[in-house]
């Protein structure tokens, strides 16, 4: 654990003495050092203006204002608290109502009861080495809604930052995180089938879909897929605005990205060169001259 992580403010609240032991054994366990506690909602609002804590773990249910209700007035704009606030809330009633209600309104992370140390620490991991990006919007306020939970690791824990699966995998070829990245691809396709000249509502969900999954790849550490995402994506944004788009151009990245999600680490030669074939295309169709161009002349 680094000096930095250590100085890291963490606050918890839930008015059981028991949870608030757990909670802190566990966070001392793993080397931080800065942990504040509340018991009720009043004490969270009033410690959470004074301490700024980097992260709030706080149960659903606890007397004054609920962790869903401390969630809102956070995104909404409390005081000098940040709206960025990372927010972990445990709950032991998990329905899908109460779920929908906890993405709306805003929460990082979902912790249900009983949980071990692990399923802690994977938590506080998520919100510290893969924040969600944060969107502000008149509809909404909080970490992006589109991510989608990546495999959880079964084995002993381990630092995230490691790169390689059991097995000596790299992240990205998980199965179920290629299926995660695979889904994502479809929908592009999907959206794309159904766009039609100047429909600028249907072009904002194509980008808005691609920006997903270069989010994911770069989640699961699949740096090609995601390159091959910002290549999509710096299209869209140049020509989106002012021109029509080319279809050969979305075309040809929808089928090199499905290409991609099969493809595996031992072709990762074949592709990176699919990706820099994606690069061309774009920077031919905006009338640059490719940094591979580039290289070969000088």
């Amino acid at each position: 654990m680094s000096p930095k992580t250590r100085a890291l403010q963490i606050l918890v609240c839930d008015e059981n003495f028991h949870t608030r032991k757990l909670v802190a054994d566990v966070l001392g366990g793993a080397g931080f050092e800065r942990v504040h506690f509340a018991t009720d909602g009043v004490d969270l609002l009033k410690l959470t203006t004074e301490y700024q804590p980097r992260i709030v773990i706080t149960s659903s249910r606890i007397p004054g204002v609920s962790g869903l209700d401390f969630t809102r007035m956070v995104r909404a704009g409390y005081g000098a608290v940040p709206r960025a606030l990372s927010i972990i809330v445990m709950t032991e009633s998990p329905t899908q109502k109460f779920l929908d209600a906890a993405r709306g309104a805003g929460v990082d992370e979902m912790l249900v009861r009983p949980f071990n140390g692990a399923a802690l620490l994977s938590r506080v991991e998520a919100v510290l080495l893969r924040p969600r990006r944060f969107v502000e919007s008149v509809a909404y306020t909080g970490p992006c809604r589109r991510r989608r939970m990546l495999d959880e690791y079964g084995g002993p824990l381990r630092r995230f930052t490691d790169p390689l699966e059991d097995g000596g995998k790299p992240l990205w070829e998980a199965e179920g995180n290629r299926e995660l990245v695979r889904q994502c691809v479809t929908k592009i396709s999907e959206l794309t089938a159904e766009l039609s000249p100047g429909d600028r509502r249907k072009l904002r969900d194509i980008y808005a879909a691609v920006r997903e999954t270069e989010q994911l790849s770069d989640d699961v550490r699949d740096q090609f897929m995601g390159d091959a995402a910002r290549s999509l994506a710096r299209y869209i944004t140049a020509i989106g605005g002012a021109g029509a788009i080319d279809q050969e151009v979305l075309t040809t990245h929808i089928d090199a990205m499905q290409k991609l999600g099969f493809m595996t680490s031992a072709q990762m030669a074949e592709r990176e060169q699919l990706v820099k074939g994606l690069v061309a295309v774009v920077d031919k169709r905006l009338g640059r001259k490719s940094e591979t161009g580039a290289s070969r002349a000088a």
